[in-house]
This record gives structure tokens, C-alpha cells and sequence, in this order.
């Protein structure tokens, strides 16, 4: 080995996304010391990405708002999208920390003062980031990377010895002596080797989306073609070497499939997507296949409407906005007012820099696009129509009607979605403490995890927010937990 690198009390992160960061951030307010280890270039990860915002329940925003709700909506409404099988513990843990979560985030100069409904929550209560009437948008996921980075870099300047970075450091293996974990090996960029040792070790590496010759194919065959959401580092490589230490793995063939990834005209049959926010469907878009019509509720769980996209909505063909490279896909239909709701600058980027988006000036130039006939798609917006204004019961369930219905004769502006790969719900068990079990079930000394590496909370399905929330809560648990054995240690 080169080197070795050991500070004392300290905890050894490995992940510099959400979870990572959450982490490092409470064991330097409890009194320790980090090293995290991160094998990108920057800290971020899929967290970066994410735009839909982060639950919270019971909030003062909601309060403010006239939204009534609490951890024990939010308990049920995770239990309801997970079919019942998440470990209950956790999503009580994960539900009775939400408010707690959004403050720590606030706490750090993250406004999040907007809420949105998204699919399968009763109530409004995914916070997100107030969108500006102009200028750049502010992605809840990057403003919330941004500004604890920011927070992690001032604490560093105060006292540099509390925090230490290590970017493009590989993990390669987790070291254990004496039954307890003391630290990980790594490999640098340039392919050095050396050992980073410590008190605990807490896996905060992400999922393995982009994994498709290994996890997926061994756990997943059933998504194998799906295009992905994910960054190319999402290789599972948390999952994979504490299973090899005897880590327990836990509902690795549950891995979502998010219906609404953006199809790009440029370059239709990329396998790499960017996500079409749950926000947007949540401030009132609307979805219909190459017929024409709407097909399910734009509300409904992540799970289901990606079915019914696969079931009732053709590939798309290539004279309508460069197509689907044949793959099953919806058209996302949106009007100025509910492009006004979701943020006009955020919608933008969508239209005008991306260009997913085009703009039809009513339905009948969308029609004559889509080569439907005029009536067809006069028929579904007049439809909606009258189930907005509350004159009949929407076929699909729909009970909750956004910002407003789509006139037939206003400018419509549509984008081509697909279902992709976006999250692994399956990962290492843990239990309340974050600690991570092996396959007796017994804790791995010294050993914790948080976030998309692990596995328990959503159950069969993820709600939307519920991911950030999860980094946020169990990250920050994970960090309370290996503060408290490296002092533990340090005192022994």
C-alpha cells in the first residue's frame, strides 16, 4: 500500500451525494471529524438531479399554506405505495424526521417554501424551491447540493482538520480487524492504492441504475432495455462489497421505473434520459397517447403509470417530434397556465434550451401533427374539462385537479415521454440506527448506510420526495450513530 491515512475520532464517509453529505454535516456538529470519499470529480451524484423536492409533513410551509398533514398521512401514504412491504420501523423513523429534515436543509439556506402534490400522496407536501418569474430556474436537488457544500466547504476553512475530501477516490474494499470495520481501501485516479482508517465506516454510494451487465442483469432482467435517468456512476458498488463482507440484501428486485423521462427530438433513441419532473404532472399536465387520449391518472403511483403506458400508449412515430425510437411512449401536454404554475424559467429550460417541448397554437395543429383527427383530441380536453369542473367522475380515478384544464383552442405545447429506470429500491438492510445487518441478522460492527444503497423503506414502490427525504434523515442518523462509536471507540 502507498499510504494510509487515519484521523482520530473521525468517521470515514464514502459517497458525496445527499446522504454523503447529510452525514459529514451532522458528525461535524456533533464534535467529529469526516473524510469523505467520493469517486466522481465533485460531490452531487443522482441528488444533483433530482427535481421534484423532498417531503415533509407537517411542515410550517404546509401550515402557512392551509395544508393540512402529518407523519401519520405520510406513514400511510408510503405503506400504501410500497404494497405494504417496507419495513414499518423505518418509514415511522422516516415520516416522524421530515420536518426535522426540511429545517436541517433550511438551516443551510435552501428556500423551500413551495409545495407540490405529487403522485400517490393525498395531500401536497414535497417541498421544493419557489420558482423566480425570471431568469434561471433553481433545481431543488442542485440548490440543495450546492448550498450544503457550501456549508461543509465553510466549516473546512474554520477548522480544516474537521473535513477532509478526498474527489476521483475509488472504493475497492471495506477493511474489518478484530470483527469490527475500521476504514476502506481506495484507488485514486492515477490507480494508487491506499487505506483510509477510522473509527466507522458509513456507505453512502447511491443505487446501481447504470449497472446494467451486473445487478440489474442479476436482479432486474425485467427492466434490461429501459433507458436510465441515472449518471453512468451508478454501478452499485456499496451493495456490492458489503455483500461481500456478509452484508443482508433486501428487495433488490424492486427497481423503479419512472413513467416520464423526456425523449430528446436530436437524439430519440438515447439511452440515457433526463427525467420529466413529477412536479409538472402535479401542477396540471396532462397525458395522452398517439391516438390521442388520455389513458390513466397523471396522479397516480409511479408503479401504475408507467403500466399504463406500457399497456395503452404505441411508440410514437418519427414524424411526430423525431418520435420514440419505438419505444412505448405518452405525449405531455401542458398550457400557459400550468407552465406558469410549474415556474416559467424551469419550463424554459425544458422548451427552450433542451427543446422537448414545441409549441402547437391549438388542437387542431396538434392533431393534424399527431395525424389524429380534430375531434379526437377536442373530445379528451373538452372531457377533462368537465371532470375539472367537478360535472363527472374521471374514468381513472383521478381526484385531485391542478391549476387547471387545457382549453382546446389555446396554445398547447407537447413533449414525447418514456418510462426509465430512475431508482433501486433495493439495497443493504438496516435497521433504525442505520447500522447496517448481515446475513444472521446481527449488526456489522462499525458499519452504517444511508440512502439509495439501502434497502427497506419504499417498500415495492418509491413516492416521489420520499428518496431526499430518506438521504436527508438516514444520512443524518447514520452520522449521529458513527460519531457516537468513533467516540465510543476513542474512549475505550
Amino acid at each position: 500500500m502507498a499510504s494510509q491515512l487515519t484521523a482520530e475520532p473521525t468517521v470515514v464517509v464514502v459517497g458525496g451525494g445527499l446522504a454523503g453529505l447529510s452525514a459529514s454535516l451532522e458528525i461535524i456538529n456533533e464534535g467529529g471529524k469526516v473524510i469523505l470519499v467520493e469517486g466522481e470529480s465533485n460531490t452531487g451524484g443522482n441528488s444533483a438531479k433530482a427535481s421534484s423536492g423532498i417531503n415533509g409533513a407537517g411542515t410550517d410551509t404546509q401550515k402557512k399554506l392551509g395544508i393540512q398533514d402529518s407523519p401519520e398521512l405520510l406513514i400511510k401514504d408510503t405503506l400504501s405505495a410500497g404494497d405494504d412491504e417496507n419495513n414499518k420501523q423505518l418509514v415511522k423513523v422516516l415520516s416522524e424526521n421530515s420536518v426535522a429534515a426540511v429545517e436541517f436543509l433550511r438551516s443551510v439556506g435552501v428556500d423551500l417554501t413551495d409545495v407540490n402534490l405529487c403522485g400517490g400522496h393525498s395531500v401536497p407536501r414535497t417541498h421544493w424551491i419557489p420558482s423566480p418569474k425570471e431568469g434561471r430556474p433553481i433545481p431543488a436537488g442542485f440548490e440543495i447540493m450546492k448550498r450544503l457544500r457550501a456549508k461543509l466547504n465553510e466549516l473546512h476553512k474554520e477548522k480544516p482538520e474537521r473535513f477532509r475530501l478526498l474527489t476521483q477516490t475509488k472504493m475497492v474494499d471495506i477493511i474489518r480487524e478484530s470483527g469490527k470495520v475500521v476504514g476502506v481501501e481506495v484507488v485514486s485516479a492515477d490507480g494508487e492504492k491506499s487505506k483510509i482508517t477510522g473509527d466507522a465506516v458509513i456507505l453512502a454510494t447511491g443505487g446501481f441504475s447504470a449497472d446494467q451487465d451486473g445487478l440489474l442483469k442479476e436482479f432486474g432482467t425485467q427492466t434490461l432495455g429501459f433507458p436510465s435517468t441515472n449518471g453512468a456512476f451508478a454501478k452499485g458498488e456499496g451493495v456490492k462489497i458489503a455483500r461481500k463482507l456478509g452484508a443482508k440484501l433486501i428487495g433488490m428486485e424492486r427497481i423503479q421505473i419512472h413513467p416520464t423521462a423526456f425523449v430528446d427530438p436530436k437524439e430519440p433513441a438515447a439511452g440515457t434520459k433526463f427525467l420529466a419532473a413529477e412536479a409538472l404532472r402535479g401542477k396540471g399536465a396532462l397525458l395522452i397517447n398517439s391516438e390521442g387520449k388520455r389513458f390513466g391518472n397523471e396522479l397516480g403511483r409511479r408503479d401504475y403509470f408507467t403500466g399504463r403506458i406500457q399497456e395503452h400508449a404505441k411508440p410514437i412515430e418519427e414524424s411526430f417530434q423525431g418520435g420514440s425510437a419505438g419505444r412505448n411512449a405518452a405525449i405531455m401536454l401542458m398550457s400557459e397556465k400550468t407552465i406558469d404554475a410549474f415556474g416559467r424559467p424551469a419550463f424554459n429550460f425544458y422548451a427552450i434550451v433542451k427543446k422537448f417541448f414545441k409549441k402547437y397554437e391549438n388542437h387542431q395543429e396538434l392533431a393534424k401533427a399527431l395525424n389524429v383527427g380534430d375531434a379526437v383530441i377536442k373530445a379528451t380536453l373538452d372531457e377533462y374539462q368537465e371532470i375539472f369542473d367537478g360535472k363527472k367522475e374521471d374514468p381513472w380515478g383521478k381526484k385531485v385537479f391542478p391549476v387547471a384544464a387545457i382549453s382546446p383552442n389555446e396554445p398547447i405545447y407537447a413533449a414525447i415521454v418514456v418510462p426509465a429506470i430512475h431508482y433501486t429500491i433495493g439495497g443493504l438492510q438496516i435497521d433504525d440506527h442505520a447500522r447496517v445487518i448481515d446475513e444472521q441478522g446481527k449488526p456489522i460492527v462499525g458499519l452504517y448506510a444511508a440512502g439509495e444503497v439501502t434497502g427497506g423503506v419504499h417498500g415495492s414502490n418509491r413516492l416521489g420526495g420520499n428518496s431526499l427525504l430518506e438521504c436527508v434523515v438516514f444520512g443524518r442518523i447514520a452520522g449521529h450513530s458513527g460519531i457516537n462509536a468513533s467516540k465510543t471507540r476513542t474512549e475505550l
